[in-house]
C-alpha cells in the first residue's frame, strides 16, 4: 500500500523516520506471516485429515524457540539486530522456495510441511528477538507504549486480517500460490529493514552488568538469571506461558472446528480470522490509553481473562458470526496483554541484556505454545474437538488469579 506524504505526517506522531521505516518492514513481514497463517492450516488439512497432524505443523514452528531461543538472544545482543532480521527473512524466503518446489511437483507431505514450519520457526526466533532489540534504539522511553501499540496493531492487521484473507483466497486458487506470494512479500521486508541507521541498531557492549565474556554458556544464561531475579518480569513470563499454552491449544484446531462445527468453507476461513483481528486491532490501539489509567497487574489480569474465556463460549456455538465476535474479544485481550507486557519488559530491562531476556521470555511463551498445540491436538482427537476450548477458559482464570497474587499492588 502506498501512502501519501500527508498521511505519513499524520501517522508519524513524532516517532521519527527510522521508526516508520522499521514499521514498514514489520508491516510487510506481518502480511507475509498472515498469508502463511491463513494458508498453512489449509495446506495441512489438504495433506492430512488428522487433527494431530494439523496441530503438529503449528507446534513445529513454535517449538523452534526451545532449541534456538537462547542463542538468538545472545546474537541479538552482540550483532546488529537489523542485519539479523534481514538474514532471518532471507532464510525464510529460501525455505518457502523449497516448499513451493515440492508442492509444484506434487510430492509434498505433512512431514515436509512440518519441517518447513520448523525451519521458518527457527528463523523467526532470531528475527523476533532481534526486532525487539531494535525499537528502544529508535524511540524515546516514554514513546514505547505508543510505538509498540502501532507495531502490534500493524501486526494484527497483517497477521490476522489482511494476510489470512489473502492466504485463504490464494489457497482457493491453487495450493502453491500463497507460498509464492508469501516469499515475495518477505523480500520487500528485507529491503526495508536494511535502510535503518546503523547507530540505532548496533549491538550493545554493556551498561554495567557483568556479561562474562568468553564463556558462551554463561553468556547464554545471563538473561535467564536476570529474569529469575526480577519479580515482576518473572511473574509476567510465567503467566504469559500459561496464557500461550491455553491459546495455542484451541487455536491449533480452530481450522477443523470452523469446518466441522461452524460450516465455514476453506475460502472463508481467512474471514473468520479477520473477524478476530478487528478486536485485536482495537485492543492494540487502545492499549496506550489503558496503560495510562490502570496498573500493570490489573491490565494483565483482565487481558488474560479476555483472551481465554471467549474460547469457552466459542465451543458452545455453531454460529460463525457469534464465533467471529468472540474471536474479536479474545484477540483484543491478547493485544492488550502483548503491548503492556512488552513495553514493561523493554522499559525495565537493561539494553545490554534485553535480547537474552527477550529470548528467555519468548522461549517460555513459544515452548508452552508448542506443548499447548500438541496437547490441544491430542485432546481434540481423543476427547472432543471442543476440549481445548474449555481448558483455555480454566487456564486463563488461573493465570489472572496468579498475577493478582504475585504482582505488587502498585505494579
Amino acid at each position: 500500500m502506498r501512502l501519501g506524504a500527508g498521511v505519513i505526517a499524520v501517522l508519524a506522531g513524532g516517532l521519527g523516520a527510522p521508526f516508520w521505516r522499521f514499521w514498514a518492514s514489520a508491516s510487510a513481514a506481518n502480511v507475509a506471516d498472515g498469508i502463511r497463517a491463513g494458508a498453512f492450516p489449509l495446506i495441512a488439512a489438504a495433506l492430512t485429515d488428522s487433527p494431530f497432524g494439523v496441530a503438529l505443523v503449528a507446534a513445529c514452528q513454535q517449538g523452534a524457540w526451545l532449541v534456538f531461543g537462547l542463542g538468538a538472544g545472545l546474537v541479538a545482543d552482540r550483532r546488529s539486530p537489523a542485519r539479523i532480521v534481514a538474514l532471518a527473512d532471507v532464510v525464510r524466503v529460501v525455505t518457502l522456495a523449497a516448499l513451493l518446489t515440492v508442492l509444484a511437483l506434487d510430492t509434498a507431505s505433512i512431514a515436509m510441511l512440518a519441517g518447513a514450519a520448523l525451519v521458518m520457526g527457527a528463523a523467526e526466533t532470531f528475527r523476533d528477538t532481534s526486532a525487539h532489540r531494535i525499537l528502544p534504539g529508535l524511540v524515546a522511553d516514554k514513546q514505547l507504549e505508543s510505538a509498540n501499540g502501532k507495531l502490534f496493531s500493524t501486526e494484527i492487521v497483517g497477521n490476522e486480517f489482511v494476510g489470512p484473507l489473502i492466504g485463504a483466497a490464494l489457497f482457493s486458487v491453487a495450493l502453491l500460490v500463497p507460498v509464492a506470494v508469501d516469499a515475495a512479500v518477505l523480500v520487500t521486508a528485507v529491503m526495508l529493514i536494511l535502510t535503518l541507521p546503523r547507530a540505532a541498531t548496533a549491538g550493545v557492549a554493556g551498561d554495567g552488568l557483568p556479561t562474562e565474556h568468553g564463556r558462551l554458556r554463561a553468556e547464554l544464561l545471563v538473561g535467564a538469571r536476570w529474569l529469575l531475579r526480577h519479580r515482576r518480569q518473572r511473574a509476567v513470563s510465567c503467566a504469559g506461558a500459561v496464557v500461550c499454552f491455553a491459546d495455542a491449544g484451541w487455536w491449533s484446531v480452530l481450522v477443523l472446528y470452523s469446518d466441522r462445527t461452524l460450516g465455514v468453507p476453506a475460502a472463508a476461513f481467512g474471514a473468520l480470522l479477520a473477524a478476530g483481528a478487528v478486536g485485536g486491532l482495537l485492543g492494540a490501539l487502545g492499549a496506550e490509553r489503558l496503560a495510562d489509567r490502570f496498573a500493570v497487574r490489573t491490565l494483565l489480569a483482565a487481558s488474560g481473562l479476555a483472551t481465554g474465556l471467549p474460547a469457552v463460549a466459542i465451543a458452545v456455538t455453531d454460529n460463525a458470526y457469534v464465533a467471529g465476535s468472540l474471536l474479536a474479544l479474545s484477540s483484543a485481550g491478547f493485544a492488550v496483554w502483548n503491548v503492556v507486557a512488552l513495553s514493561t519488559r523493554q522499559r525495565e530491562t537493561p539494553r545490554a541484556v534485553l535480547g537474552r531476556v527477550t529470548a528467555v521470555h519468548r522461549i517460555a511463551l513459544y515452548g508452552s505454545g508448542m506443548v499447548g498445540a500438541l496437547t490441544g491436538g491430542w485432546a481434540a482427537s481423543t476427547v472432543a474437538l471442543t476440549a481445548p476450548f474449555y481448558v483455555a477458559g480454566l487456564l486463563a482464570l488461573l493465570a489472572a488469579c496468579g498475577l493478582l497474587l504475585l504482582l505488587p499492588q502498585q505494579g
